[in-house]
């Protein structure tokens, strides 16, 4: 994989939705040779007293807590998101510009030529036009016109002019914010949590490793028994095969062939990144102690500086106005809506969820155009001229097909079809949750909601609890009949169609799954999703092995809010649950490293060390430090002779779980480099002598030695970046971290428990870093230790006594 590529496009979300939509340091070190000294030259330091400013939609105000969290309150709406879009540019609006730059495919005109390769792929996929149709759609709605004043104000601070240092290091100036702005860091968060090329590597592996070895590998179902809805749904049924009749006859259904590894290989920086989930769970009154719901989420996406999320509290007439918005919560910089948060009565999060949301087309070609439907077709064409700084221009050539954009590398080209490059209505959909006051107003919202899909639960006040995976289910027909999507459709013989879906334009989604009948549960007493599958038996549009998570995370989850619920749980259990980093994945590998004979002294000593390890994934324990060196040479042992001697290399391995659950006997454990017949035990042999020889080359002694937080500002100085620290937690435990070049972790937490008026709620979160994006701001990195600690800040709906901040009032009134 090429690190420095996929630190320039790696994004969270989530989720939580959502990725972090900032570059990683590592790339954007290479952009800025600054010292501190550079800084000193740019006006530096915030605004000090009462700040005023025009606004042209009526009075506000804003209020900071202690942790730099603005608590915007205004006498209308229009006021309010006019108040927001300022705000938040005050505190991101270099990430905001990033952020858009990164999906527009303009970062080379500020970086140069190394962000080239990402511009060119997001120019291609055309995410511009589909945030057109997007806004097309959303200004017609009661959300349009907040969107519009939302722009109004970040364009205010803009056109103030205090922007932050970046912009003049860098030698340029943010141009005026446009309401396409926040649908494409809508569409950018989208594709990060749901857009893959899943079905290239499946063919590249099929294709060099056989159609047997595939399907034992990469299961359609992986064999474990925690998912999301442990009993029945409340899905009403369909007959799917019904959307058929809208499709056109194509050829029957198969496994096209082919090897696409080099396309793939270029695109995989660009899709939905491995670690990218999150926890959510839900508890009614029934299972606590209090007699009323509990609700909890901590979205796993990017971790980054500034932080991927941005906390507010938003509210009209002081909150208690009726039929008005009284939020709190997180929002992506640029996106004027709180996305997982709270109002008075209702509580709401997100965890992704583990679909089939794309496909990949290949075509008939002959002289330029394609063949669709029998006749040769012209593409959908237009060249666009990306500027590199310090470098010529660049021409990219953007095609489309029926199917959606295209996407070629060293002579293999696809187009690829996802919802998202339709008009999507997501943003009209948090708009609602922000005004929902009832778990019908929460379904309201839901049913609208497009991509990406998510899992969500929610909770009121009045005892209500839902589960909801919502978004858009495409079903794929051919000749008739629906079809599975893991797999590279012929194009050109009609295979895989999506009926009602229309790429950069209006969808019908008529051929996409009913909202009621999207698998969900009304009322339930315990709910988790951690990305696992949803329903025991899924149909096969709710996703594969491929697309949703191991069970590890959702297992103990459920395991321990069983345990509480019994009891009654408290909003104390909740927290320590998000705290807890017991590891299932390293207990599996433990027990197989037992297995292992013949070791050396260095080694054996290794496997003591399991044997006396709690099983936590903590920063201090070195046995958590071998287990997570054993689980990954283990699988490296089991499949790294097979897999290379055909060219793959470990990104195409199988997960841990499927691993752990090979049998014994597996082929796969045998070595066939040599002349011996190895066994699963001579496999975990193999991979703890290795473990051994890494603990004595690197000298790690502990598992905080490997699993580290390093999170670098994009110009990557010492004087930007925050303090690195030791880490609890894993990819596969439910306190969620995991190291690497773009570290992964839990992005924000939440806790919210309902009491009987909203005095006596409890109502908690904590992000990694701080509010501010400017380095000399007390908001910088404030949270970060009580992020590391599992420790968390309080959620109030109530703003802060004493004057406010800023005062937003009449264009006549202010300056």
């Amino acid at each position: 994989m090429n690190t420095a590529l996929r630190a320039v496009v790696a994004v969270g979300c989530a989720a939580a939705v959502v990725a972090s939509t900032v570059l990683g340091g590592s790339y954007l070190g290479l952009a800025a040779p600054f010292s501190g000294d550079a800084f000193d030259s740019v006006q530096q330091g915030p605004a000090t007293g009462a700040e005023r400013v025009a606004s042209p939609y009526g009075t506000a105000t804003v209020r900071y807590d202690d942790y730099g969290v603005p608590h915007v309150d205004a006498e209308n709406e229009e006021a309010l998101y006019y108040a927001v879009g300022y705000v938040q540019a005050r505190d991101r609006l270099f990430q905001m510009d990033l952020q858009r730059r990164l999906v527009g495919g303009t970062l080379s005109a500020a970086f140069g030529e190394r962000a080239v390769e990402s511009d060119r792929f997001y120019r291609q996929m055309d995410f511009q036009t589909a945030a057109a149709a997007s806004w097309a759609e959303l200004r017609r709605t009661e959300a349009g016109p907040h969107l519009e004043a939302y722009t109004a104000g970040v364009n205010r601070y803009v056109d103030a002019g205090a922007h932050p240092p970046e912009f003049a290091l860098l030698g340029y100036e943010p141009t005026r914010w446009h309401p396409t702005d926040t649908l494409l860091v809508g569409k950018l968060i989208s594709w990060r949590l749901s857009g893959n090329f899943a079905d290239l590597r499946r063919a590249t592996v099929r294709s060099r490793l056989g159609p047997e070895a595939t399907a034992e590998l990469y299961p359609d179902a992986l064999a474990h028994d925690v998912p999301v809805v442990r009993g029945e749904s409340d899905a009403d049924p369909f007959d799917a095969e019904a959307v058929a009749v809208n499709a056109r006859d194509g050829a029957a259904d198969g496994d096209s062939a082919g090897d696409f590894a080099a396309l793939y290989e270029a695109l995989e920086p660009f899709e939905t990144e491995q670690g990218i989930g999150s926890n959510n769970w839900v508890l009614s009154g029934a299972a606590t102690a209090t007699g009323r719901p509990m609700l909890a989420n901590d979205p796993h996406l990017s971790l980054t500086v500034p932080s991927v999320w941005y906390e507010m509290h938003t509210s009209v007439g002081g909150g208690v106005a009726d039929d008005s918005t009284n939020a709190r919560g997180v929002t992506f910089p640029g996106v004027p809506f709180v996305i997982i948060g709270r109002t008075t009565d209702v509580a709401w999060g997100v965890t992704n969820v583990g679909g089939d949301f794309t496909d990949a087309y290949t075509y008939e070609t002959r002289d330029g155009q394609y063949l669709y439907d029998g006749e040769y077709r012209d593409y959908d064409t237009k060249t666009e001229t990306i500027s590199v700084a310090g470098a010529p221009d660049v021409t990219v050539e953007v095609r489309k097909t029926v199917h959606g954009p295209v996407v070629e590398r060293e002579g293999r080209e696809v187009a690829i079809a996802w919802p998202g490059f339709s008009a999507t209505n997501e943003s009209l959909g948090v708009y609602r949750l922000n005004r929902a006051e009832t778990m019908a107003d929460v379904r309201d919202a839901l049913r609208i909601w497009d991509v990406p899909a998510q899992n969500f639960v929610a909770a009121t006040r009045d005892g209500r609890t839902l589960y909801y995976p919502a978004g858009r289910y495409p079903l794929r027909v051919t000749d008739g009949d629906v079809v599975r999507g893991d797999r590279i459709f012929d194009g050109s013989a009609g295979e895989g169609e999506w009926p009602g879906y229309t790429p950069y334009g209006t969808s019908s989604w008529s051929g996409f799954v009913p909202f009621e009948s999207i698998p969900h549960v009304d009322d339930p007493a315990v709910l988790a999703s951690a990305n696992q599958r949803t329903i025991d038996d899924p149909p096969f549009y709710v996703g594969t092995s491929a697309t949703y998570a191991e069970p590890y995370r959702g297992a103990r989850i459920y395991d321990r809010l069983d345990a509480v619920a019994d009891a009654g749980a408290t909003a104390d259990d909740m927290q320590t649950l998000q705290r807890d980093a017991a590891s299932r994945a390293g207990a599996s590998f433990a027990r197989i490293a037992r297995t292992a004979d013949g070791l050396s002294p260095e080694a054996r000593e290794l496997v003591a060390e399991l044997d006396r390890w709690d099983g936590e994934m903590r920063a201090d324990s070195r046995g958590a430090l071998v287990a997570r060196l054993f689980r990954a040479e283990f699988v490296n042992a089991t499949f790294g002779d097979e897999f290379g001697a055909v060219g793959l290399d470990d990104s195409y391995h199988p997960t841990p779980y499927v691993t752990e659950t090979l049998p014994a006997d597996a082929r796969w454990f045998d070595d066939v480099r040599t002349a011996e017949t190895e066994t699963r035990a001579d496999a975990a042999a193999t991979a703890m002598e290795r473990v051994a020889e890494r603990i004595d080359q690197d000298g790690d002694e502990t598992y905080g030695d490997v699993n580290r937080l390093d999170l670098a500002h994009p110009f990557d100085r010492a004087f930007l970046n925050w303090p690195e620290r030791p880490m609890d937690g894993s990819a596969y435990t439910v306190s969620n971290y995991r190291a690497g070049d773009s570290p992964v972790g839990s992005s924000w937490r939440m806790v919210v428990a309902f009491g009987e008026t909203a005095d006596e709620d409890v109502s908690l979160g904590v992000i990694p870093g701080g509010q501010s994006g400017v380095f000399w701001s007390p908001h910088y990195h404030d949270q970060l230790d009580e992020w590391a600690t599992g420790a968390y800040k309080p959620m109030s709906l109530d703003a802060p006594t004493g004057p406010p901040d800023i005062v937003f009032g009449t264009e006549e009134a202010s300056t």
